[in-house]
């Protein structure tokens, strides 16, 4: 894409490779994490010396990637000589943010300074495959940046947030049965070869987890494990600012963790999984049966107007959910739960019960204290945090 001995002054993207000296980017991260950040602040953060954080910052600067936003701060407590803070230019870079699942798919562009720029939602039709899903999302794609009117050089990746178990290192789904043919799929591979962009994907939980853990209602805790109920329940862990993954996979199989070896069978082959009991289909089925109930939108209703009948039906299906959550949270010991379905209702009626067993529960230690978070599903927000796995490999060479 570019030809040697290119320069950034050419306005030439700053990709991973691309930038030689670890210095750079690490000041660089510093001005765009902080919004607004003096020279002398980042020589005290880095250790380096003064004139080589000059040096940086006048380069950036000078290339449009920094600029001067001392405005932006209160610095009327301050005596003497006041600093000039700097702040990432917003059109600098650009990074794109996919979610998708069997039922649709969202995306976003956002700038450098997380911005959104361009956003929108398409469902899918019924019985749609692996190849025809890719073509939609190859098509969002492609409509995202003609729409948003922004230069190709400047996008540094793209990052998809996929359903089911993923491998993040390939950027293969390994298994998601509920898109015909969507096993051992390179989406990666796909959307790489038709954009010519790097592309980094992870499981929906965890882009999900990823964007509340940095801006939602959860940010601020150390650690954080969510739980997510749609066409299946996916699960993600987050501490110290990672997600946590195994040998390159996606880890939290929540939905896949057996909750009675005598139960249901799940399509995984295994029997009892929590997913064959809670997941969107399995919990419509219940009430369905039970109550009488023919609509999600119908059950949201009754459990926020606290209607007896629904509540009672559906607590058999929460202990299950909190037998899981509580099993998890011995082993990964969060400081604060989320639940996401799609319905605010549904979510906070689980995050109740969830909330109730685990003050209940003589040895939950320090989980009796852990905070329990609703949200409704939010496609957008899942692609804000499918964009940070772009800035996060960005940046990795500075962390």
């Amino acid at each position: 894409m570019y030809r040697e001995g290119e320069t950034l002054m050419n306005r030439r993207p700053l990709r991973s490779n691309d930038i030689r000296e670890r210095n750079e980017k690490l000041v660089l991260n510093l001005i765009y994490t902080h919004r607004g950040i003096s020279q002398s602040e980042v020589a005290q953060l880095t250790s380096l010396k003064p004139p080589t954080v000059f040096r940086i910052f006048s380069e950036l600067e000078g290339r449009g990637i920094i600029r001067e936003c001392s405005g932006e701060k209160d610095l009327s407590d301050r005596k003497g000589r006041k600093p000039s803070f700097y702040c990432v230019d917003p059109g600098s870079f650009y990074a794109i943010g996919v979610d998708f699942w069997s039922v649709s798919a969202a995306i976003v562009v956002v700038d450098f300074s997380g911005a959104a720029v361009y956003q929108n939602v398409v469902n899918f039709e019924t019985e749609i495959n692996a190849d025809e899903v890719t073509d939609r999302i190859e098509a969002l794609i492609g409509e995202s940046i003609r729409a948003s009117d922004i230069d190709t050089q400047r996008i540094l990746g793209i990052g998809v947030g996929a359903p089911g178990m993923v491998d993040i290192n390939e950027g293969i789904v390994l298994r998601y049965p509920r898109i015909d043919g969507m096993k051992n799929f390179n989406i990666s591979e796909r959307l790489t070869s038709a954009f010519d962009l790097p592309v980094f994907i992870h499981n929906n939980a965890s882009v999900i987890a990823l964007a509340e853990y940095r801006y939602g209602a959860t940010k601020g805790e150390d650690s954080l494990l969510a739980v997510l109920i749609r066409s299946g329940v996916g699960g993600a862990f987050i501490h110290g600012g990672r997600l946590f993954v195994s040998r390159n996979k996606t880890a939290v199989e929540i939905g896949h963790m057996s909750v009675d070896v005598n139960g249901k069978t799940c399509e995984c082959g295994a029997a009892g999984c929590l997913e064959t009991y809670l997941s969107e289909d399995a919990i419509l089925e219940l009430v369905r049966s039970q109550i009488g109930i023919t609509s999600l939108e119908e059950l949201e209703r009754r459990l926020q107007n606290d209607d007896n009948q629904t509540v009672k039906g559906m607590r058999d299906v929460a202990r299950l959910l909190v037998h899981a959550v509580y099993s998890l949270s011995n082993i990964l010991n969060p400081e604060a739960f989320l639940v996401v379905s799609r319905f605010q209702g549904i979510s906070d009626f689980f995050s109740q019960e969830i909330r109730a067993g685990l003050q209940s529960t003589p040895q939950t230690m320090r989980n009796g204290e852990a905070r329990v978070i609703s949200r409704q599903y939010d496609p957008l927000i899942a692609c804000k945090g499918a964009c940070d796995l772009v800035y996060d490999h960005f940046f990795a060479q500075a962390t």
